[in-house]
């Protein structure tokens, strides 16, 4: 004979079918639990293929560090403009320091940075890294409507309105 007592519960159906998607579903998300393996029949690792926001931050990254490198070498090359594009370096180096953390080392950006080389002329080197300021400014914008995180889009967002704002007070030549 069965005890019909009220301490023995009975799972229904419905709460096998749906504890049993959530544990599916968490073993999906968790590292090391994917059913989808790095590794072929031959047990060569795949190539991973970076998350979107990862390969958007990686590319940011190598735009934002070609550019101050540009600025780096343009007031090397014009002393007398280093006090006046200080503010811009500095900015640049912050918005460095807030993407750092997201690349991982090693990270290729999908698209190489530009070289650039600094004109022989004072005016004409101003105007060149005014340009590639436009540039940074205008790669940050495609950037963040690229971007699958919002926080992360309106970063790259803010990123690139303190890039327009330093273009507004541009220093003359």
């Amino acid at each position: 004979m069965v005890d019909p007592s009220p301490t023995r519960r009975t799972l229904s159906r419905r709460t096998l079918v749906t504890g049993g998607l959530a544990v599916g579903a968490a073993a999906t998300v968790l590292p090391g639990c994917s059913v989808d393996t790095p590794l072929r029949g031959d047990d060569t690792p795949r190539p991973r293929r970076p998350a979107p926001d990862v390969a958007v931050a990686t590319t940011a990254l190598a735009e934002l560090r070609a550019t101050r490198r540009a600025l780096a070498a343009t007031t090397r090359r014009f002393p007398g403009l280093a006090s006046r594009l200080d503010p811009v370096g500095s900015m640049h180096r912050a918005h460095e320091a807030s993407l750092v953390d997201a690349v991982p080392a090693g990270a290729d950006p999908s698209t190489p940075a530009r070289p650039y080389a600094v004109p022989r002329r004072r005016p004409a080197a101003l105007r060149a890294l005014e340009q590639r300021e436009q540039e940074l400014h205008d790669r940050l914008a495609t950037l963040a409507a690229q971007a699958q995180s919002g926080e992360f889009a309106r970063l790259l967002a803010s990123m690139g309105a303190g890039v327009q704002q330093r273009l507004a007070t541009w220093p003359a030549s």
